[in-house]
C-alpha cells in the first residue's frame, strides 16, 4: 500500500468540538495517519489554538478574519499559500465553498474536494454569499482531481447538473460503548443545574439556524404541550453559528418544558444520546447529517424531516415527518410517546444499519481508493 503526504483543508480545525465537518476530518485523518500516511490539519485560530501533533496527525493553526463572510474563505486563502511551500501528495479540500480556492494548490500537486452539503440553501446567507457559494459549486465540478459527496442524494444532483463524476463516501460513525453509564446526570448551566434521568427527554443536537429547522421543532413541541400532559423534555444541545438573534427568540418562544444546554462535548453529549427517549433532526436541508449517524449508532430511534438526504439514512429504521410541517412533527412527538417498544425496535435496527453501511473502516479504505485513482 502507498503512504501519501495529505493535507486537509477547509475545515474549522480539530480537535473536533462543534461541526459535522471537523468530526468527520479528525477520524478519517487519524484513521489514514494509523495506516502509516502522513495528515497535515488546518486549523482556523478562531475555532481553537491547538497547535502541534493529535492523534498522529500534525495540526497547523493559521488565522482567519472572525466575521461569518470572511472566517472560512481567508482561513483557506491562508492555508494555500502556506501549502505551496510543501511538498504534499494530495490536497484534500472539505466543503464546496472552500474549493472556490482550489486552483492554488492545483498548481503543484493533486486535489480532492468532498460536498459536506451545499451552503448556499442555508438562509443565513445573503444574495451576495449565497452567489459565491454557488460560483464555488462550479469550481468544484471542474478544478480539483477528484470529487467526493457525502450522500448518493448530493452524488446525483453534481452528476446529472454538471455531468462530472463524483465518488459516494459517506460520513461515518463508531458504534459506542453505553455499558457502565449513570441513569441520570446533572448538567451546569451557569447559574443553575439540570439534572436529566434515562428517557426523560427528547434529544437535538446541532447548530441553531433556521435551515436545521429548530424553529419547527419548538413550535410542534410547544403546540403538542397545549394539548396533552407531556410527562418528558426537549432537550436542545446546540448553539449559535453567526445566529444569535435567531436563538434568543427561540428561547423566549420556547415552553418552560424545554431545555436549553448550549454546545455540549465528549463524556456529556455521550450521555445525553445514550440516554435519550428519543432524538430528532427536522433539517429543512442537509448533506448527510452527522447528528442523524451518531443518534442512531446510539440504537436511538430518530424522528426526522423526510428530506432526501435524510430519508437515506434513516428510512425503514426511524420516524419520518413532512418537511417543515409543524402539526406532522408534533403527531410524530405524540405517537412516540405512546409506542415505546416500537421505538426501541426501530432503534435496534437503526443501530445494524450503521454497522453495515457507516462504518470506519470500509470508508477510510474507500477513501484511499480514491487518492490511487489520481496518483497511480
Amino acid at each position: 500500500m502507498s503512504r501519501y503526504k495529505i493535507a486537509f483543508v477547509g475545515q474549522k480545525g480539530i480537535p473536533a468540538t462543534y461541526g459535522g465537518v471537523e468530526k468527520h476530518v479528525e477520524i478519517l485523518g487519524e484513521l489514514l495517519a494509523n495506516r502509516g500516511h502522513s495528515i497535515f490539519v488546518y486549523s482556523r485560530r478562531t475555532y481553537n489554538n491547538f497547535h502541534g501533533y493529535y492523534k498522529k496527525m500534525k495540526v497547523i493553526n493559521l488565522p482567519a478574519i472572525p466575521q461569518k463572510h470572511t472566517e472560512m474563505i481567508s482561513h483557506t486563502l491562508f492555508s494555500c499559500l502556506e501549502l505551496l511551500d510543501k511538498n504534499i501528495d494530495i490536497v484534500h479540500i472539505h466543503s464546496v465553498d472552500p474549493a472556490i480556492l482550489a486552483f492554488i494548490p492545483r498548481m503543484k500537486t493533486k486535489v480532492v474536494v468532498t460536498s459536506h452539503g451545499q451552503a448556499y440553501r442555508r438562509e443565513k446567507w445573503g444574495p451576495i454569499a449565497k452567489s459565491f457559494s454557488c460560483l464555488a459549486e462550479h469550481f468544484y465540478t471542474t478544478i480539483p482531481n477528484a470529487r467526493i459527496a457525502v450522500s448518493k442524494t448530493l452524488k446525483k444532483y453534481y452528476e446529472e447538473k454538471y455531468k462530472c463524476d463524483v465518488y459516494y463516501i459517506p460520513n461515518g460513525v463508531n458504534i459506542p460503548d453505553i455499558n457502565n453509564l449513570s441513569f441520570e446526570k446533572t448538567f451546569n448551566l451557569g447559574q443553575i443545574d439540570i439534572t436529566l434521568k434515562k428517557d426523560s427527554y427528547f434529544l437535538y443536537v446541532g447548530r441553531i439556524l433556521p435551515t436545521k429547522g429548530v424553529d419547527i421543532l419548538v413550535k410542534a413541541w410547544n403546540n403538542l404541550e397545549k394539548k396533552c400532559n407531556l410527562d418528558k423534555n426537549l432537550v436542545i444541545a446546540g448553539g449559535s453559528s453567526y445566529t444569535d438573534a435567531y436563538v434568543e427568540k427561540l428561547k423566549k418562544q420556547s415552553s418552560p418544558s424545554i431545555i436549553w444546554l448550549g454546545y455540549r462535548y465528549g463524556e456529556e453529549l455521550h450521555w445525553l444520546y445514550a440516554n435519550a427517549y428519543c432524538c430528532i433532526v427536522p433539517s429543512e436541508i442537509e448533506g448527510l447529517a452527522l447528528t442523524l449517524l451518531e443518534a442512531m449508532s446510539y440504537g436511538r430511534c430518530v424522528i426526522y424531516s423526510d428530506i432526501p438526504e435524510n430519508s437515506e439514512a434513516a428510512e425503514g429504521v426511524g420516524i419520518s415527518f413532512q418537511n417543515k410541517n409543524i402539526d406532522d412533527l408534533s403527531n410524530k412527538i405524540l405517537y412516540a410517546l405512546e409506542n415505546q417498544t416500537y421505538l426501541a425496535e426501530l432503534g435496534k435496527k437503526a443501530k445494524e444499519r450503521i454497522k453495515i453501511e457507516y462504518n470506519w473502516n470500509d470508508i477510510v479504505i474507500r477513501t484511499e481508493k480514491v487518492y490511487d485513482s489520481i496518483l497511480k
